[in-house]
C-alpha cells in the first residue's frame, strides 16, 4: 500500500466516523475546544496544526481523556514511561514537500506528484498516544487559564483589530452575516441582534476567515468556487474552512460556549458532502489552521495539501 492508499484509507475512516457523530448531532469541528486549549505534542510542547488538531481534540473528548497531550511510542519511552499493553493509538498525518531531486528511492516515485516547479508533497503518517494511555510517567499539566466577561471580549476585539493589512471593510446592518470577495466587505447583522457577545464574534470570525481567502491574501478562491448552493464541491470546501477556522479562534480566545445551532437540515446536509468527498475533512482541516494563523499573523508549520495532491489521493 503506497501513501496516497494510506492517506484514503485514514480519510475514509475518519469521515465515516465524523458522518456517524453527524447522525446523532455532534459535529465535530464545533464542539468546545478543552481549557488546555490546542492538542499538543506533550515531549516538544508544539501544538498540532491542521486536521490533526481538530481530530486529536475529538478523540480527547471522545475517549474522556484528562488533557489533549499527546506522545509517540517512543517519546512515552524516552520519558521513562511506556505505552499500557492494549491501548490503541491515534493515528496522524503530515505533508512533507520534496524537491525532485531529492526524490530517489523507486519507491518514493510511486506515491509522489510533481507540480509545475519540480516540487511535490508526499503524506506521512504517525500514530501518537494520549498520556492518558501511558504509565509511569509522572506528566505535569500546566494551569488553565480562562477568560470571562470583559477579558473575552477584549481578546476578540484584538483579534479582529490585528487582522493583517490590507483589512477586509466590516459593516453592519441587515439579518445576515456574510462576506463579499468582489468588494472584500464583510457584512454583519447589528452586535445588538445576537443572543452572546461570544455569538457575536463567532459569527465575525466566520466571515473573516473567509475574508483570508482573497486573492490579496491566501487566495483559495477562483471563478468556479463563486456563489454556488450548498452541496457543491466548491461552496462545501469554503464554508468547512470558514467554521473550522472559525472553531479556532474561539478556542484562541476563550470561547468554550456552543455559539451555533446545527438544524437537521445542516447535519444532513454534511453527511451528503461527506459521503461524497471522502477527502473534505482533511482538506479543510488543513486549510482552516492556515487561515486562522495568517488571521493571527502567526508563522504556521501545518500541513501542506495542496488541491492536486488531493484529487490524486482520491483518485488512487
Amino acid at each position: 500500500m503506497n501513501a496516497y492508499q494510506k492517506f484514503n484509507q485514514l480519510a475514509g475512516q475518519v469521515t465515516n466516523e465524523i458522518m456517524q457523530q453527524l447522525e446523532q448531532g455532534q459535529v465535530l469541528w464545533q464542539k468546545p475546544w478543552s481549557s488546555y486549549g490546542l492538542p499538543k505534542n506533550y515531549g516538544s510542547g508544539r501544538p498540532y496544526g491542521g486536521f490533526n488538531a481538530f481530530y486529536l481534540n475529538y478523540v480527547t473528548a471522545r475517549c474522556h481523556y484528562t488533557a489533549p497531550y499527546f506522545v509517540t511510542f517512543k517519546q512515552a519511552q524516552a520519558l521513562g514511561g511506556r505505552v499500557r499493553k492494549g491501548e490503541q493509538g491515534t493515528p496522524i498525518v503530515y505533508w512533507k514537500i520534496y524537491d525532485g531531486k531529492q526524490i530517489t528511492h523507486p519507491k518514493d516515485q510511486e506515491v509522489g506528484h510533481r507540480e509545475k516547479e519540480g516540487k511535490k508533497c508526499v503524506p506521512f503518517f504517525w500514530t501518537v498516544f494520549n498520556i492518558d494511555q501511558v504509565e509511569g510517567v509522572d506528566f505535569r499539566l500546566p494551569e488553565i487559564p480562562e477568560r470571562s466577561g470583559q477579558q473575552l471580549i477584549e481578546a476578540c476585539q484584538d483579534v479582529v483589530d490585528g487582522f493583517p493589512s490590507p483589512r477586509p471593510r466590516i459593516l453592519h446592518g441587515g439579518a445576515a452575516a456574510w462576506y463579499a470577495p468582489a468588494t472584500d466587505t464583510v457584512q454583519l447583522p447589528e452586535p445588538g441582534r445576537f443572543h452572546s457577545s461570544a455569538s457575536y464574534y463567532a459569527t465575525l470570525f466566520h466571515e473573516l476567515i473567509h475574508a483570508t481567502g482573497h486573492a490579496t491574501r491566501l487566495n483559495r478562491f477562483t471563478r468556479e468556487a463563486a456563489p454556488a448552493r450548498f452541496g457543491d464541491e466548491a461552496y462545501s470546501k469554503e464554508e468547512l474552512i470558514a467554521e473550522m477556522g472559525a472553531s479556532f479562534l474561539c478556542a484562541y480566545t476563550g470561547i468554550r460556549e456552543a455559539v451555533f445551532q446545527n438544524t437537521v437540515a445542516y447535519l444532513q446536509g454534511w453527511i451528503s458532502c461527506l459521503r461524497e468527498d471522502k477527502t473534505l475533512l482533511l482538506y479543510a482541516g488543513t486549510r482552516a489552521f492556515k487561515a486562522a494563523s495568517y488571521l493571527l499573523a502567526l508563522n504556521a508549520e501545518a500541513e501542506r495539501l495542496p488541491t492536486s495532491e488531493l484529487t490524486r489521493a482520491a483518485q488512487v
